[in-house]
C-alpha cells in the first residue's frame, strides 16, 4: 500500500499502518501531529479547504473508490464529520473517528468551556519567561484561572482532575502553547450563526 500512495502524498498512512499493526489507540501526541498537519493556521479547525486534503486521505487509506475530484462527494464527506453542523470540522469531531487514547478524549471534552481569547490572555500571564510552553506547576492555577474568568462553576476537584489528566497526556513535561491551546480552548463561536454561514457560503463557492 505505502507503494501505491506515497507518504508524502498520504500524511495518514504511516498512522493508519501503525495502528492496524499494533491494534493500539494512537497517542495524544500522534493525534495532534495528524492534526497540525491539516490544521495548517492553527486555527483549532478544519474549514472545507483544509478538510479536502484530510478526506481525499482518509478516502485512499480506506481503500474507497470514489472521483476524489468530485466536490459533491466531498462536500457529503465533509457533512459527515461536522456533527454540529457549525461550517467546520473540529478536533474533537476529528478525534471521534480516529482509535484515539481516552484520556485525550475525555481531555477535549471541556474545551468548549473556555475561548480562545481568553486562554491566550493567560497563557501570556502564566508564560513570564516567554519559553511558549507551560510547566506541570503553572498549569492548575491556569487552569483554575480559566475556570473563574470563564464563570463555568467547576469545582475544585474537577479543576485539579482536568489538569492532571492534561500532565499525564503530556508525559509530566512542558506543555507546548499550540497543544494545550488544542486541547482546552475552542476557536469557534458556540452559537454562531454567522460564523456558521461565513463558512458554508465559502464551502458553496469553492464547489461551484
Amino acid at each position: 500500500l505505502s507503494k501505491i500512495i506515497p507518504t508524502e502524498e498520504n500524511f495518514l498512512l504511516a498512522y493508519s499502518i501503525q495502528s492496524q499493526n499494533l491494534g493500539a489507540h494512537l497517542s495524544s501526541q500522534d493525534f495532534l501531529e495528524i492534526w497540525c498537519h491539516y490544521d495548517k493556521d492553527c486555527s483549532g479547525y478544519l474549514d472545507f479547504t483544509e478538510a479536502k486534503d484530510f478526506m481525499k486521505d482518509m478516502l485512499k487509506v480506506n481503500s474507497v473508490k470514489v472521483d476524489l475530484n468530485n466536490v459533491q462527494y466531498l462536500d457529503t464527506f465533509f457533512k459527515t464529520f461536522d456533527t454540529d453542523d457549525n461550517g467546520v470540522i473540529e478536533i474533537d469531531e476529528m478525534a471521534a473517528i480516529f482509535p484515539v487514547e481516552e484520556r485525550f478524549t475525555n481531555a477535549l471534552k471541556q474545551r468548549k468551556r473556555f475561548s480562545k481569547e481568553e486562554f491566550d490572555r493567560l497563557f501570556d500571564a502564566y508564560d513570564t519567561n516567554k519559553s511558549g510552553s507551560l510547566n506541570a506547576k503553572q498549569l492548575p492555577k491556569m487552569i483554575a484561572d480559566l475556570n473563574k474568568s470563564s464563570k463555568t462553576n467547576m469545582s475544585d476537584k474537577q479543576v485539579a482532575e482536568i489538569s492532571g489528566r492534561l500532565i499525564q497526556m503530556f508525559l509530566n513535561k512542558d506543555i507546548p502553547r499550540t497543544e494545550l491551546s488544542l486541547v482546552i480552548s475552542s476557536n469557534t463561536p458556540q452559537h454562531g450563526k454567522q460564523f456558521k454561514r461565513e463558512m458554508n457560503e465559502k464551502r458553496q463557492s469553492l464547489m461551484s
